[in-house]
């Protein structure tokens, strides 16, 4: 059963609901609803049934969708953002490669940007996504920024505390984002607060190496931002700076900078000592925290920190406990 409601109007939400037990009309729902392309769903028993829902406005879509079946798709959210996370079971974003990236219950990711990426999830997970139009959002960050719209890049570990207001914000907003009937002006005053939140907890600040250091050093050091958690080498910063490598490490002396390799090793700390003083007591350890960072040898990355910061990372978070 395919149900819509909505109205016409500037700024009225509309209403799509699917429920029932035919596996191709819920594969084609499925597809229809995430621009989902190639979707297998095989049910995990005799019986199947399914359940998505759609409420949104030309700005802003909450979904939330479970099926009693494995599911797996192409997606390929053109002109869209989309906010997503699991509330009962995991799902896996491009599962078996290295931008893999696991969709745990409770916490939040944003789907990838610019490309199409495949979604994995078990029978009965629960999940829920925030769709924003990229028009819409992109306008919110041109008018923070005071310049043109850009294409906006996600962090894959935004900062915890960040995560947790923006997650918050969504619990309150969401019985009222959820009714077709709100009020159309209550309806853009919570969506562009969720949008400014986004914005605050998943994308970079943006501009202040390149203004601060322009040219080849700027991209440099903002790939080095971008790309803190990930196996990166000084021939992939180079390539991302557009230089040699033996450029890059000229630009960067020129610059009064430490070598691109000690800068990536820098950020990454930041980035440690920020999830330590965060970590929740008793459940986070030193070693797992670090390993997120790309520090495989827990002893140097130890003295690094204790150079870094004048203490042990232990320290930090036994100062947190």
């Amino acid at each position: 059963m395919d149900e819509e409601t909505g109205a016409a109007a500037a700024g009225a939400a509309s209403r799509r609901e699917a429920i029932g037990d035919d596996l191709d009309e819920a594969t084609s729902f499925y597809e229809r609803l995430h621009n989902a392309h190639r979707v297998a769903l095989t049910p995990a028993a005799d019986s199947f049934s399914y359940r998505v829902r759609s409420v949104g406005d030309v700005a802003m879509t909450l979904r939330s969708s479970t099926l009693s079946a494995n599911r797996w798709g192409r997606i390929e959210p053109e002109g869209h953002y989309l906010l997503t996370w699991a509330q009962h079971g995991t799902a896996v974003i491009d599962a078996g490669t290295d931008q893999e990236q696991v969709l745990r219950p409770g916490t939040a990711v944003m789907y990838p940007t610019g490309r199409a990426f495949t979604l994995d999830a078990p029978a009965g997970a629960v999940l829920h996504a925030v769709d924003f139009a990229a028009d819409f959002l992109e306008g919110l960050d041109a008018a923070r920024r005071g310049e043109e719209p850009r294409r906006l890049e996600f962090l894959r570990r935004p900062d915890p505390v960040a995560l947790a207001t923006l997650q918050r914000r969504l619990a309150v907003a969401a019985p009222e984002l959820l009714r077709s009937d709100t009020d159309p002006v209550r309806r853009a005053l919570l969506t562009e607060s969720l949008g400014n939140l986004l914005l605050d907890t998943f994308v970079e600040p943006v501009g202040d190496l390149v203004r601060q250091y322009p040219g080849a050093v700027g991209r440099a050091l903002q790939f080095i931002v971008d790309r803190a958690a990930d196996p990166v080498t000084t021939a992939d910063i180079a390539a991302a700076a557009g230089l040699s490598a033996r450029g890059l490490q000229q630009a960067f002396v020129r610059a009064d900078l430490p070598t691109p390799m000690v800068a990536l090793r820098q950020e990454r700390l930041r980035h440690v000592r920020e999830a330590l003083q965060h970590a929740e007591p008793g459940t986070a350890t030193v070693a797992t925290i670090a390993s997120a960072w790309s520090f495989g040898h827990l002893g140097r990355f130890s003295g690094y920190y204790e150079r870094e910061f004048g203490e042990l990372p232990s320290a930090t978070l036994r100062d947190r406990s």
